[in-house]
């Protein structure tokens, strides 16, 4: 009976890139979602101040749910291709089918049979291929988890264009400028902008996002202090947030940003605001400085 217990290192290189071909050809890069979500349901700056909370939560849910059909057909086409191109993964499915549904006489069955043949099938050549599945289910949780954040960096840039406000992430700050000022990854973004930064960081709003905090914010505030930002806007999607962090946070000057449910629940503490409150009052108080400057 083939068994493929574990796969050397030239198999895996060959799957790991197979994996990442498909999954570039079939799978669209967050920005690519948001667009089209937008350009669908014809997503204005009017639409979205009527509910700025709802409208990051539907778009991100929209977003989400066509990944995750892309997400399907990729899966089926990459296994599939394995299939075909490798020699053991053939044969044992050959081999199961022959087997099976053939010597069992099992085409010939009623529907009830054939499906147990079948799901006893599937099962069974799953098992025999499991270092396979194992690496392209590890590719796809990784995957997944870089796009969540991804896909809200994305969301929250173009609500940043929709308004007007001025905003430089991190592709269009450059390694340079990280590099210059010593920052590192938790910066997501910089309300003006980097030549801002330069002039008075003080008065530039350091953006930050994480979909989920757990205890990941406790990098946010080792980057605080590595860098010496006097401030930071945290962005997430996270409703489980306790008192007792944001209690710590307000300690550390992080401001949290998330759903208006969620800031609701905490309406005397002033480090958490909504998604309202920092597009439709933060960030216009902030600019208003420059725009004194410049006059």
């Amino acid at each position: 009976m083939d068994v493929i217990f574990e796969l050397d290192n030239d198999e895996k290189n060959w799957w790991s890139n197979v994996i990442k071909e498909f999954r570039q050809e079939i799978v669209a890069k967050p920005q690519s979602y948001v667009d089209a979500y937008i350009t669908k349901n014809e997503a204005s700056l009017d639409t979205i101040r009527k509910d700025v909370s709802g409208f990051i939560l539907q778009i991100r849910s929209s977003c989400w749910s066509t990944y995750l059909i892309d997400e399907v057909d990729f899966h089926k086409k990459v296994i599939s291709h394995l299939i075909r191109e490798r020699e053991i993964p053939s044969t044992i499915l050959q081999e199961l089918v022959e087997t099976e549904l053939f010597e069992d006489s099992l085409i010939s069955s009623d529907k009830t049979v054939l499906l147990k043949g079948l799901s006893d099938l599937v099962g069974d050549f799953a098992g025999r291929i499991m270092p396979y599945i194992y690496d392209l289910s590890l590719s796809t949780t990784n995957s997944r988890r870089s796009r969540a954040g991804n896909t809200f960096e994305a969301i929250i840039a173009h609500m940043m264009q929709l308004y007007g406000y001025p905003y430089e992430d991190q592709s269009s700050l450059g390694t340079s400028f990280y590099s210059k000022h010593e920052l590192g990854k938790m910066v997501d973004g910089v309300i003006p902008g980097a030549e801002a930064y330069n002039s008075n960081r003080s008065k530039c709003h350091i953006v930050t996002m994480k979909t989920t905090l757990r205890e990941r914010w406790q990098e946010v505030v080792e980057e605080l202090k590595r860098t010496n930002i006097p401030h930071i806007y945290l962005l997430t999607l996270d409703d489980s947030i306790s008192k007792g962090v944001l209690k710590t946070m307000k300690h550390q000057n992080i401001t949290i940003v998330d759903y208006l449910e969620v800031k609701e629940r905490f309406p005397e503490d002033k480090n958490i605001m909504s998604f309202e409150e920092y597009f439709e009052r933060e960030i216009p108080h902030t600019l208003s400085y420059w725009e004194r400057q410049n006059d």
